[in-house]
């Protein structure tokens, strides 16, 4: 049986997810529910510092899958989810 607090097991990944979730919507300024493009460096400049202005732009055209300029929070959370 595995602990709730290991990396990995249903507590613990749930609990990720709901904090990507408030930073996700936090940064969602217009509140539309969705990630513009500045939006979300916006949101990668507090998670990932590292990433360049080139890296930012080709992870916003992979997540939006359906190519409409926009992030819902379930093609983010594919995105990083795959990322860990």
């Amino acid at each position: 049986m595995r602990n709730p607090t290991t990396p990995g097991s249903a507590p613990a990944r749930d609990g990720r997810h709901a904090r990507l979730r408030e930073d996700f919507d936090f940064n969602d300024v217009n509140h539309d529910g969705r990630l513009t493009l500045g939006e979300f460096i916006r949101f990668m400049r507090t998670t990932d510092a590292e990433m360049t202005p080139d890296d930012l732009q080709i992870a916003f055209d992979e997540i939006d899958t359906n190519s409409d300029g926009l992030i819902e929070f379930a093609q983010f959370l594919t995105w990083w989810n795959e990322r860990l």
